[in-house]
């Protein structure tokens, strides 16, 4: 069943609710450990030219996917690069159910 017969089964105002709850999180600001993940690799990676960090576990804080991309990684294999991640966020990854790792070098 896909997402649009689900709220057509839910009715009027719980198919209204469950469509603006989805809308407030597509469109809200970062969650707390969106933020706090971003302020850890933009201090590991001063010279990063973009820090990107979503929760991709719906809000609960159990997996996050990260993109950075620095100069940093210049010469590392991905690998390397995923590692020095790693490191980055040790304590926070011991919380964690998931972590997805992007890493790029600007051009």
């Amino acid at each position: 069943m896909d997402s649009a017969t689900r709220l057509r089964a839910l009715g009027g105002s719980a198919a209204r609710l469950a469509l603006s709850s989805t809308i407030r999180r597509a469109l809200s600001a970062q969650t707390n450990g969106e933020v706090r993940i971003a302020a850890i690799l933009r201090t590991n990676f001063p010279r990063a030219s973009a820090v990107k960090v979503v929760d991709i576990s719906g809000g609960c804080g159990a997996m996050y996917e990260v993109h950075v991309e620095s100069i940093e990684f210049k010469g590392k294999r991905v690998v390397q690069q995923h590692q020095m991640i790693n490191q980055a966020l040790k304590d926070e990854i011991q919380a964690m159910h998931g972590l997805r790792i992007f890493t790029t070098v600007p051009k």
